[in-house]
């Protein structure tokens, strides 16, 4: 008998049906494969063409987009009406790139002080949030910038010693020396009794080009007089503490200010409100800020009392109530300190202050 050599060739036919199956799926595995590579080829090739100086001008240039302000308000804790100001400001003036543009506070500016001049006749509140938004960008940009030592400090730059009641006397730099700083005291404090002596540790404070507050200890070394300057010589200090910066920007003045003493009355509602008294008292005001300020008298005004300060601002009379917080002695003038925390001040008030302390016209 013939041999049958009739066969199914590559198996059974199920086998044979299910090999264009498996080439299939292997082809559709290495596409997918091929795909994820050249995605990571593409995002690798992005992220080097984001670190290039290229890129980088770009987005400081281009105009702030709405995720960069969220992105801002983020990191720096915006409040929501505070975010939505800023979108809006950076809209209406378009503004470059805000995560980049708070690191150079002069470019924004301008566009605060238009707003305000375009704006200052319009809502009480509207104005009233562009300065609180403007000092938490001017915090940031303190923040971003800080220094460890005194040796970075400028000639001019205005320091306050500290004394152990807790009163201030504010001097200036005079020179940056390599060792020690040489800080320009006055001839009465020079001459008193009660300055600290050579080689003991005094505390003082100042504020940096940036508005950040520091405060550190160092020795004094010794005092000189040079033809009409007299001087401090105090050793440098690389332990720079950063202090708590208040709610409003603070200037400081030598302008004139009238207080009056405060009587509490009620109305036909049982509410009580504040009166000052006909007689007012000269005085000097000697910093100002939205939230208080400081006045220099001869007056010994305790500590906790209500007062009326009367201030000239540009052609604005401001009468504003406060209280007492504080009250030091001059070491040398014989004067009195006060430091004040305004109490209820009207939005209007506050924004006329605060325009005041940015030189806004």
């Amino acid at each position: 008998p013939c041999m049958n050599l009739d066969f199914q060739a590559g198996g059974s036919p199920l086998a044979a049906r299910m090999n264009p199956i498996i080439y299939t799926a292997i082809l559709w595995g290495l596409i997918v494969i091929g795909i994820l590579f050249a995605i990571g080829l593409l995002l690798n090739k992005l992220k080097e063409y984001k670190e290039t100086p290229e890129w980088l001008e770009k987005e400081k240039i281009r105009p702030t987009k709405k995720k960069d302000i969220d992105k801002f308000a983020r990191k720096h804790l915006l409040k929501e009406n505070e975010a939505d100001f800023l979108w809006k400001l950076c809209r209406k003036y378009k503004i470059t790139n805000i995560l980049y543009a708070v690191t150079n506070l002069d470019t924004i500016e301008p566009f605060f002080e238009q707003y305000y001049l375009e704006n200052k006749d319009g809502a009480a509140q509207d104005i009233n949030l562009m300065f609180r938004v403007k000092f938490r960008l001017e915090r940031v940009f303190a923040a971003s910038v800080t220094i460890s030592s005194t040796k970075a400090l400028t000639k001019e730059t205005r320091i306050s010693e500290i004394f152990p009641d807790g009163s201030k006397l504010p001097f200036a730099i005079f020179e940056n020396a390599k060792d020690y700083l040489i800080i320009a005291i006055t001839k009465e404090f020079y001459d008193s009794e009660t300055k600290p002596q050579n080689l003991e540790k005094v505390a003082f404070t100042f504020h940096s080009e940036t508005g950040m507050r520091y405060a550190f200890v160092s020795r004094i070394l010794r005092y000189e007089q040079k033809g009409e300057n007299y001087l401090m010589f105090v050793s440098h200090s690389n332990d720079l503490i950063t202090k708590q910066q208040r709610n409003f920007k603070r200037i400081l003045t030598s302008e004139k200010c009238k207080i009056a003493s405060v009587s509490t009355e009620t109305n036909r509602k049982n509410e009580k409100y504040y009166v000052p008294a006909e007689k007012k008292f000269d005085c000097i005001l000697t910093n100002l800020s939205g939230g208080g300020c400081c006045i220099s008298t001869t007056l010994p005004i305790k500590e906790g009392q209500m007062i009326y300060v009367e201030l000239s601002l540009d052609l604005d009379q401001v009468g504003v109530f406060g209280k007492i917080i504080k009250t030091r002695k001059s070491q040398t003038q014989g004067l009195f300190n006060i430091h004040i925390m305004f109490d209820n001040i009207s939005l209007e008030n506050q924004n006329k202050i605060l325009a005041k302390v940015y030189g806004y016209n």
